[in-house]
């Protein structure tokens, strides 16, 4: 059973890994188990299936652009709502404390900050795509 979700774990890392170090992972996995157990040589395999595809994928720069982002439109949404137009008519009204909020104000940055997330997903989608395009027929070349 563990050797089967062993070889399942490596079956899911990326191909060039898989052909080098596959066979003999395998064969570590195979003498360990019987000495030491299979617990921890599962984890290491989680633990390196994650590493080999967000690391040396260079997915982990997606990850970061996207929550980068995310942080700069919602920042720019709460300095619109803020500092903006929208706060002469907005959300903040009153100084006490028990302002009123100003639910079309919301709703306005609200869609702001979604599209600006959908359009900086979308460009980041396609620059990938074409990155990792000219990145394989260089390698091929």
């Amino acid at each position: 059973m563990n050797r089967t979700l062993y070889r399942c774990l490596l079956r899911l890392h990326p191909g060039g890994f898989r052909r080098q170090f596959g066979e003999e992972m395998l064969w570590i996995f195979d003498e360990a188990s019987v000495t030491q157990g299979s617990g921890a040589l599962l984890v290491d395999a989680a633990r390196s299936l994650a590493r080999q595809w967000v690391l040396r994928s260079g997915s982990w720069k997606v990850a970061v652009a996207l929550a980068g982002a995310l942080i700069q439109v919602t920042i720019g949404g709460l300095g619109h709502l803020l500092f903006g137009p929208l706060a002469e008519r907005g959300p903040l009204r009153s100084a006490n404390a028990a302002a009123r909020i100003d639910l079309d104000a919301l709703i306005q940055i609200g869609i702001w900050t979604v599209s600006g997330i959908v359009l900086s997903v979308v460009l980041l989608a396609v620059w990938v795509k074409k990155f990792n395009a000219r990145r394989i027929r260089a390698v091929h070349l």
